[in-house]
């Protein structure tokens, strides 16, 4: 039987705005999969398909060109030993003693002012974290990375996960940020533990290209393909998680160029709403070749906004299906603006849809 609650709470260890439920990706896994099938997210985001398929005895890969998707991916599939969950219990009960003596700075690379987002007691704390987590195995720094990762937006400067602008924070001092990381992670570790007892199969998650994906996933082997495109002009994925990637030293540059359908191309570099359905076309074309023939394919995508006018997801995503040779099975939608709440709503345009598109792979 499975905890919904505490899969939920496993789901929102670390933020990430724009992400579906973990109750759809269970159901869908469920619907359209069978125990032991290879299912594939390109755009594996927070890793909630691999979760879902965890607890369902599915096998699931997850490719994604952000660092922090791929961190908390990670850190979802991870498999602790009792001696890994002793080594962190130890971590954070010597951070909690001794973080108020130790001084430790090492400042990120930043391509602007790090004291513009960061105030000195934070750089400080941030500091600390980083250093002691080197001392850690890989998975163990996968853990804490990803608690650490969790509460940088928190302690900047930065407004919110979806506003990218500096704001005073009169509230941030070492005792803050400190004990803001120690119950992040006291918090995390509890429901990894209860989270392990249910765990059943370790899916994995990969830095790629998802145009690339054949050349990493064999050819029809994919039993189902579920996953969340980027909505066009909507969010730059890249820019909000900057700081996460600059503090754990990740390529921002690299994250950026490859992101498809952000506002950086659609508002601030005018590209054409057509590289944006090339793009879609591209990628799924490449995981077409892993689908099995008869296999399904489920896409959460939404409307988006392009030079002044309304980019039909539903439209758009019909007419690459059947180029590519889907079969449209069926549709469902909401309103945006009655889901997006994560989004001021200034931010936020009338009429919007997203929607649920489930396809066939032509036999």
């Amino acid at each position: 039987m499975i905890n919904l609650e505490l899969l939920k709470k496993m789901d929102r260890v670390h933020p990430y705005p724009a992400k579906y439920p973990v109750e759809l990706a269970l159901e869908y896994v469920e619907k359209y999969s069978y125990k032991n099938d290879l299912i594939y997210d390109p755009f594996v985001g927070s890793g909630t398909t691999l979760l879902a398929a965890s607890v369902l005895d599915r096998k699931a890969i997850g490719t994604d060109i952000n660092y922090i998707a791929i961190l908390i991916s990670k850190f979802k599939t991870l498999e602790l030993s009792e001696n890994d969950f002793n080594i962190l219990e130890k971590f954070i009960e010597n951070f909690e003693e001794t973080y108020s003596k130790d001084v430790f700075t090492v400042i990120p690379k930043y391509y602007n002012s790090i004291e513009h987002w960061f105030c000195n007691d934070s750089i400080l704390v941030l500091s600390l974290i980083k250093y002691k987590m080197k001392f850690l195995s890989y998975t163990q720094q996968i853990f804490c990375k990803t608690v650490m990762s969790a509460i940088i937006n928190v302690v900047s400067n930065q407004e919110s996960d979806t506003r990218y602008a500096a704001i005073k924070k009169p509230q941030l001092s070492i005792d803050f940020v400190a004990n803001t990381f120690i119950k992040k992670y006291k918090n995390t570790l509890h429901t990894f533990k209860e989270f392990s007892k249910m765990h059943k199969i370790t899916n994995h998650a990969y830095l790629l290209d998802s145009k690339q994906c054949t050349k990493f996933i064999t050819p029809n082997s994919v039993d189902l393909i579920l996953t969340s495109p980027p909505y066009i002009n909507t969010y730059d994925y890249y820019l909000y998680h900057k700081h996460r990637m600059n503090w754990l030293n990740y390529d921002v540059k690299f994250s950026m160029k490859a992101e498809i359908g952000s506002r950086r191309e659609y508002s601030s570099l005018k590209r054409s709403e057509d590289k944006f359905s090339n793009d879609l076309y591209n990628i799924f074309s490449e995981c077409d070749i892993t689908l099995k023939t008869g296999g399904y394919i489920i896409i959460v995508i939404g409307d988006g906004k392009v030079a002044g006018k309304i980019y039909d997801a539903r439209l758009n995503m019909l007419k690459i299906a059947s180029q590519i040779g889907w079969d449209f099975v069926s549709s469902s939608y909401t309103y945006l603006d009655d889901t997006s709440k994560s989004f001021q709503q200034s931010y936020r345009t009338k009429g919007k849809k997203e929607y649920i598109l489930i396809f066939r792979k032509r036999h």
